[in-house]
């Protein structure tokens, strides 16, 4: 960024007379498509066009439309034609894609075509389109899910994705920061709405033991006490499986991977501040560790609060969104001396 960025590389010539060259030729490509080198002839610009008024041409709009038209018709015959060479080009230049998507309104449909990410119907290393996805997809899903991670195996142990796992939804993993912006700025993809899976709208029923709805709300409450202005809300999950707990943004246009992504490139803004804050935390009421944890919690007032602590961090983990792990680090070690007590 910044320093050895990539020049427009595209001259301009009229009947073989060169008009502008590379850098020079502002205009003739959209800036996204600055990887592209090489000339174009166009035998309808005046001969006498000036560089000052080359750039306000509609001829040249007109020129710069269709030769970006062109390109992505070629990218995306490529990619139907020749998957692995496709591939080869989409892991050199995919961040120029994106940006295409996001400063590129009237190209932002070709370009999402060209999207490729890999998804829990893929195996590792392996990518999928978005046209593919929804040839998957059931008749009655109505949206994509996706997963913004650092890696697979985060993607895979987000509690985000145990639900749909659970109701055997695809999902994809996108492990570039950059898609947070892609995905919210594409916002459909034919006519099939683009959902993060931290906001997906579905309900698991678990098999076996859990907490009653009586359980489970004087459990919300005392969790509300215990932790306090930590959190917004606290509220009973219906798509958690295995994990105890889960953060969830409580603005429904941003995720917690979009906000941990706006806090680090603000960090040093006052409105940083404002992005630590504004989570709800969900608990998983068919979970052992919440079972005991509401067994427990009356008859051990001194331990049960610093679990009910420890649960929360481990969410915050889960969700990215931990800043000082030094306190965490402490009452982990109070709660293992402690276990150590009882069991020796």
């Amino acid at each position: 960024m910044g320093f050895m960025r990539l020049e427009n590389g595209v001259s301009l010539y009229c009947r073989r007379v060169l008009i502008a060259e590379g850098p020079k030729a502002k205009g003739l490509l959209p800036e996204w498509l600055r990887f592209v080198k090489g000339v174009v002839d166009s035998e309808d610009l005046p001969l006498n066009i000036s560089r000052e008024s080359m750039q306000d041409s509609l001829l040249m709009k007109k020129l710069s439309n269709i030769i970006t038209n062109r390109f992505l018709k070629f990218l995306i015959e490529t990619a139907k034609n020749d998957a692995e060479k496709y591939n080869k080009f989409y892991e050199e230049f995919s961040r120029m894609i994106k940006e295409g998507i996001l400063s590129d309104f009237e190209h932002k449909e070709n370009l999402s075509k060209l999207l490729r990410f890999e998804s829990s119907a893929t195996e590792p290393g392996k990518t999928t389109s978005l046209e593919d996805y929804t040839l998957r997809m059931a008749s009655e899903q109505k949206e994509i899910y996706y997963i913004v991670a650092p890696h697979r195996q985060a993607a895979e142990a987000s509690p985000y994705y145990e639900g749909l796992k659970a109701k055997n939804l695809e999902v994809l993993f996108c492990y570039d920061s950059a898609d947070n912006f892609v995905m919210e700025n594409l916002m459909k993809f034919a006519d099939k709405e683009l959902r993060p899976a931290e906001q997906a709208d579905i309900s698991v029923e678990v098999e076996g033991e859990k907490l009653t709805p009586e359980e489970s709300d004087n459990l919300v409450k005392w969790f509300k006490e215990t932790l306090g202005d930590k959190v917004k809300e606290v509220k009973i999950s219906q798509r958690l499986v295995d994990s105890p707990a889960a953060i969830v943004a409580d603005d429904k246009l941003m995720t917690t991977s979009m906000r941990r992504l706006l806090k680090a490139l603000q960090k040093d803004q006052p409105e940083a501040q404002s992005l630590s804050e504004g989570y709800n935390l969900e608990l998983n009421p068919s979970s052992p560790v919440i079972c005991q944890l509401y067994r427990a919690w009356d008859a051990n007032k001194e331990i049960a609060p610093e679990i009910a602590e420890q649960i929360y961090d481990n969410a915050c983990i889960s969700a990215g969104i931990v800043d000082d792990f030094s306190p965490l680090l402490k009452r982990m070690n109070k709660l293992m001396e402690e276990t150590l007590k009882k069991s020796l």
